[in-house]
Formats: C-alpha cells, sequence, structure tokens
C-alpha cells in the first residue's frame, strides 16, 4: 500500500492515471491473502488483501473522494480505516489552512480539530472514572456541580447529560481554555432553566451535556485541569497525541474554518472551541483510530485494561430502547435517538448527517463533528474509519453524500 501520500489538486490531476499506486490502494483483484496478524496498538500497516478486505471496491471509495478533491468540494482530506488493527488504507489530500499560511500541506503529522467527535473523547473519560466508583450515572449533577439547581435542573443526571437528554440545549458557546473561562461558562449552565422535563427526550445539546459531564469527572478529581486528566487517564495510555491544551508551537495545525488572515492565533477569541469538552480537542486522524480501536477492542491497550468489560457493555447500549420500542409499538415517532454514552449508535438503516450509512452493522457507533470530521466502527466488522475534510464541503447535502456514501464504499469493500 502507499501510505501517507498527499497530493495538491495539481498533482492529483497529473497523476490521476497512474492506477492504483497514485491512489494509496494496490492490488487489481480480491486474491485473499493470509491475514496479518498484529498488535491492535501498533494500527500495522497492511495490504487491502492481508485486512480481509477487497481492494476493487476499496479502490471505488478512494476515487470517489478523488473526484470531489479534484472537483474542488474541498481543499484537503484524509481517510485512513483499519481492521483488527491492520491501517489497509491510509490516504491524504492537498492542503489545509494552518498557522501562518492558507496552503500548508496535509499529513498524517497534522492536528485537526476534531469538533463533536470530542463528546467521545469526554464520554470515555468519563466511563474510566466512573467505573471507578466516583459518581453513578443515575445521580443528580447537582450533587457534584455547586449552583446546579433551580429551573428543572435538580432532575438533572449525569446520564442525562451523556446521553443528551438533559433539556440545555440552547447552551451559548463559551471559551473555557482557563480555569477563570470554565468557572464563568459553567456559572451560566447553571443558571439555565430546562427546556423540557430531563429524560423524557434526547435533543443534540452541542454545548451543555459535554462542558457539565467533564465538570463532574474535574470535581470527583480533586477539581484538576481538564486535559490533565484526560491525558492521564487516557491520552498517554493510548500513545496518542490528542490534546484540549493549545497545540504545541511547532506542531502542525489544520484551523477551520481558514482564518481571515496569518498569523493565526491559537487562543480562544480566535478559536472559540479551544480546549471545550463538547467540541474543543485537536488529534491527528491516527489518534482518532486509537480511540476507536480501543472501543473495539474490549477496553484493553498494551496490556492495560483501560475500560471494564461491564463498562464498555453501558457505554454501548442503546440507553432509551424501552422509550423508543414502546413509542414505535403505538405507532408514534420516538422522542428518543439512539444515544449510548458518549457515542451515537447507528440503530437505523437510515443515512444520517452522522455518515453511518447504511452498509455498516446496527452495532456500528461514532461521532461526528460540524460537517468536516466522522469517525466510527463497526464491531462486526472490527473496522475503524475516520474521514475528515480540511474545510466545510459547503452545502448539508453535499456533507451527508460525501460521508455516507465514503462509508458505504469502505464498508462493502470490507464485507467483500
Amino acid at each position: 500500500m502507499n501510505y501517507g501520500i498527499a497530493l495538491n489538486r495539481r498533482e492529483f490531476l497529473g497523476r490521476a492515471a497512474a492506477g492504483l499506486a497514485a491512489t494509496g490502494v494496490l492490488g487489481a483483484g480480491f486474491a485473499q491473502e493470509a491475514v496479518l496478524e498484529v498488535p491492535r496498538e501498533a494500527l500495522t500497516p497492511a495490504s487491502p488483501e492481508q485486512a480481509g478486505v477487497d481492494p476493487v471496491r476499496l479502490q471505488e471509495a478512494v476515487e470517489y473522494v478523488d473526484s470531489d478533491f479534484a472537483a474542488g468540494t474541498f481543499p484537503g482530506a484524509a481517510l485512513v480505516a483499519t481492521r483488527g488493527g491492520r491501517k489497509f488504507v491510509e490516504r491524504y489530500w492537498g492542503t489545509c489552512a494552518g498557522r501562518d499560511r492558507a496552503d500548508a500541506p496535509f499529513d498524517g503529522s497534522v492536528l485537526s480539530m476534531m469538533f463533536s467527535f470530542s463528546k467521545a473523547v469526554t464520554a470515555t473519560v468519563a466511563v474510566m472514572a466512573h467505573q471507578e466508583g466516583l459518581f453513578d450515572y443515575d445521580e443528580p449533577a447537582h450533587k457534584f456541580i455547586k449552583g446546579f439547581t433551580g429551573g428543572g435542573k435538580e432532575a438533572i443526571t449525569v446520564r442525562h447529560l451523556l446521553t443528551h437528554a438533559a433539556g440545555l440545549t440552547a447552551a451559548p458557546l463559551d471559551p473555557v481554555l482557563s480555569e477563570e473561562e470554565w468557572r464563568a461558562a459553567i456559572a451560566k449552565l447553571c443558571a439555565m432553566d430546562t427546556e423540557w422535563e430531563p429524560g423524557s427526550r434526547t435533543g443534540y445539546h452541542g454545548i451543555s451535556g459535554m462542558l457539565l459531564v467533564a465538570e463532574v469527572v474535574r470535581q470527583v478529581s480533586g477539581n484538576r485541569p481538564w486535559n490533565e486528566i484526560c491525558r492521564e487517564r487516557l491520552f498517554e495510555p493510548l500513545g496518542a497525541g490528542i490534546t484540549f491544551d493549545v497545540p504545541p508551537g511547532a506542531a502542525p495545525v489544520a484551523l477551520v474554518p481558514p482564518p481571515k488572515s496569518y498569523p493565526w492565533p491559537l487562543d480562544t477569541e480566535h478559536v472559540p472551541f479551544l480546549g471545550h469538552p463538547s467540541g474543543g480537542a485537536f488529534a491527528r486522524p491516527d489518534d482518532m483510530l486509537k480511540l476507536l480501536n480501543l472501543h473495539l477492542g474490549g477496553g484493553k491497550w498494551n496490556g492495560r485494561t483501560l475500560l471494564q468489560p461491564e463498562a464498555l457493555k453501558e457505554m454501548h447500549r442503546v440507553q432509551y430502547q424501552k422509550e423508543i420500542d414502546a413509542a414505535i409499538a403505538a405507532g408514534k415517532g420516538p422522542k428518543h435517538e439512539f444515544w449510548g454514552l458518549g457515542w451515537l449508535l447507528r440503530g437505523t438503516a437510515e443515512e444520517s448527517w452522522f455518515g453511518f450509512g447504511n452498509v455498516a452493522s446496527a452495532r456500528t457507533f461514532g461521532h461526528a463533528g460540524i460537517d468536516t470530521v466522522i469517525g466510527l466502527a463497526d464491531p462486526e466488522t472490527d473496522t475503524a474509519l475516520v474521514f475528515l475534510s480540511t474545510a466545510s464541503p459547503g452545502e448539508a447535502e453535499t456533507t451527508m453524500r460525501l460521508r455516507n456514501t465514503v462509508t458505504n464504499k469502505v464498508m462493502a469493500a470490507v464485507r467483500g
């Protein structure tokens, strides 16, 4: 496989006829090779055949992204995927907006903001704290967050916060990078009234839910800085470069949306989501693959059990399945969505904004980040996939088309 290949649009158009070698996928037919046995943690490069993946169908996925790149749908993109930890495709296209220039090269070394995929990171760290007995999912959040009362908030549990069921969807995006900013943002949430009876329905909490989850974890962890807790519990054990802090000055970053001028400071005035538990983590595609593979691999990583089996099972359970089933049985539209704890679970065969497509199994889990990032995994085929672009593809219909089609084509290749 041609790993780490990154082309600008001119180079791509000049090499488009070069065939499979120029697209990052080798093999003209699906002659099944012996499956390469590798440790999941290594994300070991492998041919599609060594991962049990149809190279011809995989080529269709790569060519699909090629065509949108050539058409100018996005300036850069990444498509990386593993099966059983074997990385069978790793492809980068084009450029990104960096700190100092609009057309910085985009490759596997670049940190991209994950936006709402950060919620899966925050939820994973919360589940790790829960499995140590530091809190219970069904305890009221006000037990841990001083002043989180009034306006119906007494009924909000930690589970409600993890599953978009708290009724606090209208929260503003406030900076949280410094301790002073964090405390001010929490105080604003403490002053809000609920929009519905907590638990009676779900509705996407873009800002509030995971910030409050992170505050619960902070309070039961000695009120330490959020990134410090995440680094100790998750990032360092995974060997991942994820950070809720400002990326080091030498680290290349992709800024979305592209800055208005250069150089562009990395602070909350210029990058409002920076450090936010709901959407402000930076990571590389491989870092996202590591998180997904931790969940696929039963919570074990490099000989350590980071997530206990029961904790993992609960995290990947549809939390409101009974309510969904009851509504369907009554001929009504469910008021609850297919949320696990932090992860969205596919649940239905409908193609959606989150890009699960309709080929992956019903056990598939994942999360999106605005209209530029998706990361998902299918336990049935032990496959993890990350697809991101370095700028908005534009219309919502374009985003949905790209996400769902790329996912479908990769998952079809996996299924052979």
